[in-house]
């Protein structure tokens, strides 16, 4: 078993991190997003309206 300093709660959000797919943004055109996942080819999402989410 690997010995670390973080607390479990940093060991968690870690784990959660790496479960969630990275998602790529590009703007295609000035009205149009373009989303895709990484490692896959196949599926992307477009969009006319995106918005930058709250904190």
């Amino acid at each position: 078993m690997e010995t670390t300093d973080r607390s479990p709660e940093e060991t968690r959000v870690d784990a959660e991190r790496r479960a969630v797919p990275a998602v790529s943004a590009y703007s295609t055109t000035k009205e149009r997003m373009v989303f895709t996942e990484a490692g896959n080819g196949d599926g992307w999402i477009a969009t006319d309206l995106a918005v930058e989410p709250r904190r």
